[in-house]
């Protein structure tokens, strides 16, 4: 695996921003203006998953000693992005930035006030926490690509008891928590629901926090209506056969 390291600085940090990225040439520039503006002595780890599109080029002439690059031979799944970049973190905790630049990396602080306080394992940044009380058919008509995240959360919240509103919002983790879960299945689609299904599972403390959200308006949507199958399928595994 190629890889361009940033300069040690002694320990840990309090916070590793891990950005994946697959061909995102027109935001890549962006999401890591982002996470270096965020006003807090942090680890920057960047995982390109083999882009194709120039991002690479756009990477290189972006690196500097503030991040690490990991340049990954092949695509080898999202999954495996953050897997790795959580593996490299000297952070306590992890964020997980996307480059689609939908989700504003600054609820990071309010992820981290709530963690400490309340010494949690993982915080959700959700889109709909603060539409509770809002009816399904009324956010799917609005945008119907919450239809998969109303009932991957309900089908969550139904197995485990829980009383989640977003479980595909932003990631945040503690690092050392995500590391014990040892996800598996780092490939496929159902990545984030092994690893939300783990966290409930194990019986891990996670909250949410409202999060500003932002469709994206560059580049190409990587997510599919069909990726609710894959997602449903990885929750009842975990839930019964886990």
């Amino acid at each position: 695996t190629g890889r361009r390291r940033a300069r040690r600085r002694g320990g840990g940090v309090k916070l590793t921003v891990v950005i994946t990225v697959f061909n995102e040439r027109e935001t890549i520039a962006e999401a890591v203006a982002q996470a270096r503006d965020l006003p807090i002595e942090k680890q920057i780890v960047i995982v390109d998953n083999c882009s194709t599109d120039g991002t690479v080029d756009i990477l290189k002439g972006l690196a500097d000693d503030s991040m690490e690059i990991v340049f990954q031979p092949r695509n080898l799944g999202f999954g495996t992005s953050v897997a790795r970049g959580i593996d490299l973190a000297r952070g306590g905790y992890s964020y997980v930035h996307y480059t689609d630049l939908e989700y504003d990396p600054r609820c990071v602080f309010d992820m981290i006030e709530l963690a400490d306080r309340e010494g949690l394992d993982a915080v959700f940044g959700s889109r709909l926490l603060n539409r509770k009380g809002e009816s399904a058919f009324a956010l799917v008509r609005e945008r119907p690509f919450y239809l998969g995240t109303i009932v991957t959360t309900r089908l969550t919240n139904l197995f485990y008891g829980t009383d989640f509103t977003d479980i595909i919002g932003a990631k945040f983790y503690r690092t050392e928590s995500f590391r014990a879960l040892r996800p598996t299945n780092l490939t496929g689609i159902g990545f984030d629901w092994e690893v939300i299904s783990k966290l409930c599972k194990y019986g891990c403390r996670v909250r949410e926090v409202p999060v500003r959200y932002t469709p994206r308006t560059k580049g190409k949507r990587k997510i599919h209506a069909y990726d609710i199958i894959p997602a449903i399928a990885t929750i009842c595994r975990w839930r019964l056969f886990g």
